[in-house]
């Protein structure tokens, strides 16, 4: 099976996510010709990213972080999974627990992030003082990927199952 078309994708995409991810939170912004492409982190105006202070980008972040590094995880887990697949381990226990993890891991990165702003906003707020303003979004792709995740997790239940149903079989041979 040849998964290395899908592995290089992969692993484009969490190089693109970890460029995006430090883009996002510094204060670079790129000029192409006269167009300048700006990058902020979810929820956060271009104009008000650049008048944060340093302390806040860090804030901010740090509050982003844990999403994008459960999610990394996930994906490797994800390239784990297309390993054993090019080796034809196709329902092996390892298998198996690569697609439970990376169905978990994308879950929880998809949980994260959408606590991600309520986060943030809270940390804001306790660096200035005064009254918050706490906003939490919620969108249908956030919700089709929890479902999508969901689905992959009760997937791995039921090839655990085949698994243990052939070795039953084998046994009685």
């Amino acid at each position: 099976m040849n998964t290395g078309f899908v592995r290089t994708l992969l692993w484009v995409c969490i190089g693109v996510q970890a460029v995006l991810f430090v883009l996002a939170w510094t204060d670079f912004e790129s000029a192409i010709g006269a167009m300048t492409v700006q990058l902020t982190g979810s929820g956060i105006d271009p104009a008000a990213k650049l008048a944060m202070s340093p302390a806040q980008r860090a804030v901010g972040a740090a509050v982003a972080l844990p999403a994008l590094l459960v999610l990394t995880y996930g994906l490797w887990r994800l390239d784990r999974l297309l390993l054993n697949f090019h080796r034809l381990d196709l329902f092996t226990a390892e298998s198996i627990g690569h697609l439970r993890m990376f169905a978990g891991a994308t879950l929880l990165a998809t949980g994260l992030s959408i606590l991600e702003l309520p986060t943030r906003a809270l940390g804001f707020c306790a660096m200035r003082g005064g009254q918050c303003e706490v906003v939490m979004k919620l969108n249908s792709e956030q919700m089709m990927l929890m479902l999508v995740c969901a689905l992959f997790y009760l997937i791995t239940r039921l090839m655990q199952e085949g698994r243990r149903l052939a070795e039953e079989n084998e046994s009685f041979i």
